[in-house]
């Protein structure tokens, strides 16, 4: 993937300003959304300078304009997932040419109404990562478990379900 000319000095230059920070408030952030119902389920949601819309399928109520709350909770993830895989990449000279990352998760529908107990939380999610690239396997490994580590996103999400990452190099299924 093409990159900006001195990504890499991007990345270092953020890790060095984190490890001189002093004060604990420089080090911490801070993601807001602030979300508005504009329709039967249609919502808005208001992202820094963005807009988002969000919506459901016609045949639960909603006008099918835009993804659902947890389709943007799976997009999250991987677009998470991927922020920190180029990082990491840069840091390591990890050049490749494709990267794409599969996100699903599991849960039960009845939980959403407390039907038989069922809770509405995700009971599993799995995290595919797909990496082409003429670089080493271990190299893409190693760029993939700092970036699952260092994701927020991933580091949240394995503290409340299991989660399975799967990771696949030029279309071969590696083990991490």
């Amino acid at each position: 993937m093409e990159q900006t000319t001195n990504f890499r000095g991007i990345v270092e230059d953020m890790i060095r300003k984190l490890g001189e920070a002093t004060e604990p408030g420089q080090t911490l952030g801070t993601s807001r959304a602030d979300v508005r119902l504009v329709g039967q389920q249609y919502q808005e949601a208001k992202v820094g300078k963005f807009t988002l819309g969000c919506d459901e399928p016609v045949p639960v109520g909603g006008t099918d304009k835009a993804a659902t709350p947890l389709e943007f909770f799976m997009s999250a993830v991987g677009f998470c997932e991927n922020v920190m895989f180029t990082r990491h990449a840069a840091l390591l000279n990890l050049q490749f040419d494709s990267l794409e990352t599969s996100v699903r998760g599991h849960w039960d529908r009845r939980g959403q109404y407390g039907i038989g107990g069922a809770e509405p939380s995700f009971k599993d999610v799995t995290v595919e990562t797909k990496v082409a690239t003429k670089d080493s396997v271990e190299k893409v490994v190693e760029v993939t478990r700092r970036a699952h580590k260092g994701c927020p996103m991933h580091a949240t999400i394995v503290k409340a379900m299991k989660v399975t990452d799967k990771l696949f190099v030029n279309g071969k299924e590696i083990p991490l």
